[in-house]
């Protein structure tokens, strides 16, 4: 709904000329003068574009360029939104958002057993940084439905763990699920939080640390990492054999501990120190979700939950004629995973923020 630019109030002007005559009312206790259908329509006064437009351009912002945003608004409108209007209507979105998700978290009871964290690269419009480090974590429900937890541009990883500690949604003993970036881990996996190292990543980095330690010819490599992942999916298919049986399990597990450092200490032997010093750090943390379920515990082996939504990011965020400012890249980041996580929540912020709830209580009556 545009509003019209005249000497009477625009939104009044606008009603008029659509047929209706918008009175004024006097509050007898407060004096206060206003326009009851015009507050029951959620119409701000004096604003060129109404939280109707304003928030459409910003819910295709999430899905195409600005200037695409501009282009498809041009079927709503006589004129045209610029791209930088549309950009500060997606931060101030963006901004509210992320403290609806807040709250909505703050108001679940429920305790999660285990939850994800990723990061990734993004261009940036700001000289002093190289790239925008982006943050997420995420976690599932009972039904398997995303949760956002929290997500954020450009701060420490510190930070994010203050920003998942404050929800209180997490058990004290929470298990990350995550690949193997040191300062991801210590910073989430503080007190008495456990690691769970995505065994598919486990095994990928292996291959890169026997690159990387140039000694060994491609053959070679690809018949030592294939050893690795044997050891890795035997475990994992055992996990699912032995499940009712625990003591039986623990026994599986520890097989399969030994067995990693006995492959570390024969990858040293063959001159892979850096191969070999990852395998023995992360040996008893690749087994985590095995050891859990031992306690009756159910946890992922695997991140695929967070990869694939990096994927959404990487659609909107990541091409390499997108470049972002800090706070434009969140609130656009906020927007989209809101989307992708809980569609459900989503629409219940766009109601709330259009007021669409008052607008079932309006009768008209047409008479010819």
């Amino acid at each position: 709904m545009k509003e019209q630019e005249h000497q009477v109030e625009p939104s009044q002007h606008y009603l008029e000329k659509s047929g209706f005559k918008v009175d004024k009312i006097r509050d007898k206790h407060t004096k206060e003068i206003f326009k009851p259908v015009i507050h029951l329509l959620g119409i701000e006064p004096y604003k060129n574009y109404q939280k109707d437009i304003s928030f459409t351009s910003t819910d295709i912002a999430t899905k195409n360029t600005y200037r695409d945003t501009v282009y498809l608004m041009k079927n709503f409108l006589k004129d045209n939104l610029s791209p930088s209007t549309i950009n500060r209507r997606v931060i101030e979105t963006g901004k509210e958002i992320k403290e609806f998700i807040k709250n909505k978290n703050l108001d679940n009871d429920t305790e999660y057993e285990y939850f994800y964290a990723d990061g990734t690269k993004s261009h940036t419009q700001e000289p002093n940084l190289p790239k925008n480090d982006i943050k997420v974590s995420i976690t599932t429900n009972d039904k398997d439905e995303k949760i956002l937890l929290s997500c954020n541009v450009n701060k420490p990883w510190e930070e994010l763990n203050n920003e998942i500690n404050q929800l209180k949604v997490l058990k004290n003993d929470a298990t990350l699920v995550s690949d193997a970036e040191t300062e991801l881990k210590n910073a989430l996996c503080n007190n008495n939080r456990k690691y769970q190292i995505d065994t598919i990543h486990f095994i990928r980095d292996i291959n890169y640390k026997l690159w990387s330690d140039h000694n060994l010819d491609l053959d070679t490599r690809k018949k030592i990492k294939k050893y690795g992942e044997e050891i890795i999916y035997k475990l994992k298919n055992q996990t699912i054999k032995y499940s009712d049986n625990p003591e039986t399990l623990k026994k599986k597990i520890n097989e399969a501990v030994n067995k990693l450092k006995e492959f570390s200490e024969y990858l040293y032997e063959l001159g892979c120190d850096k191969t070999s010093k990852f395998v023995k750090k992360y040996s008893n943390h690749v087994v985590t979700y095995a050891i859990l379920l031992v306690e009756g515990k159910h946890i992922p082996w695997n991140s695929n939950i967070i990869e694939r939504l990096m994927g959404e990011i990487q659609k909107r965020c990541k091409h390499k004629w997108m470049q972002w400012t800090t706070q434009g890249q969140e609130s656009m980041l906020n927007l989209i995973l809101t989307i992708y996580t809980n569609k459900k929540y989503y629409n219940e912020f766009k109601n709330q923020k259009l007021n669409t709830q008052n607008i079932k209580n309006i009768k008209t009556k047409i008479i010819i």
